[in-house]
């Protein structure tokens, strides 16, 4: 076989391998959409979850696209080696995953997931609540909790979709006991453009400026997603210390914050 018949055999087999990979994708897909399928039509709430998945998110049913999903609960899973032992909300629990993932992996001892939403809050409830966790209906800057009731509270991805963010941030002042922990995170500089649901953006030194006004910033993270979203920056996913070096390389900042 002559070398230019062997480069043909090459790009055909190469040709050959990624239709086969294609169809793999493909009927991996047509099986997930025949899965949500008979899940929608035998619950309510994941069809309320399907038909609202523009905002609302839940990584553990199949409906959103995996790198997103990890992106969600990856944040979760960092903010349960914070709360074994103590009194935690979630503060814009939204479909309650994180709530749950709080209690069974973090070991809190209760986790309270507070979101203005009567939707989410009734599939929070129906889906996720457990002897330890519960959801309530309220707004994130004016809750029915106790003052310094918390040990800790957690809140991702909120303060950009909230009028008044310092009211929120007082909120969550008001409700963590004294030498509380605020671990929360809002994305680096996405463009209002690209994010329906925000009212404003923040860079690092907005963020930190914002919660110097109640919190002591005890370490700044960047969090990435490592997929091929535009503002993920071309990083690999995980969350790491942020630096000079690296701040504008974050797809979102998570902040570990105490209570002044």
């Amino acid at each position: 076989m002559s070398e230019d018949q062997q480069q043909q055999v090459a790009l055909q087999l190469t040709y050959i391998q990624n239709q086969r990979k294609q169809l793999d994708e493909l009927r991996s897909r047509v099986t997930k959409l025949e899965a949500l399928f008979e899940m929608s039509v035998a619950d309510p709430q994941i069809r309320w979850l399907l038909q609202n998945k523009s905002e609302r998110m839940d990584p553990t049913v199949p409906v959103f696209d995996e790198g997103r999903a990890n992106f969600h609960l990856d944040r979760y899973v960092f903010a349960s080696h914070y709360v074994s032992g103590k009194a935690v909300a979630d503060i814009a629990s939204g479909t309650g995953y994180g709530a749950r993932t709080l209690a069974e992996q973090g070991q809190a001892l209760s986790v309270t997931g507070v979101d203005i939403c009567n939707e989410a809050v009734n599939y929070a409830t129906i889906r996720h609540s457990g002897d330890n966790v519960h959801f309530v209906c309220a707004s994130g800057d004016a809750t029915p909790l106790p003052s310094q009731s918390l040990d800790v509270i957690s809140s991702f991805e909120t303060i950009e979709h909230v009028d008044d963010d310092l009211k929120l941030l007082s909120e969550f002042a008001r409700l963590l006991k004294a030498d509380g922990l605020l671990i929360c995170s809002t994305p680096n500089l996405w463009p209002l453009a690209i994010a329906p649901h925000h009212v404003r953006e923040y860079d690092l030194a907005a963020f930190e400026a914002l919660l110097n006004q109640h919190f002591t910033i005890v370490q700044m993270f960047n969090q990435n997603s490592g997929t091929s979203f535009e503002f993920n920056r071309n990083q690999p996913r995980g969350i790491i210390p942020t630096t000079k070096e690296n701040e504008s390389l974050a797809e979102c900042f998570l902040a570990v914050c105490r209570k002044l």
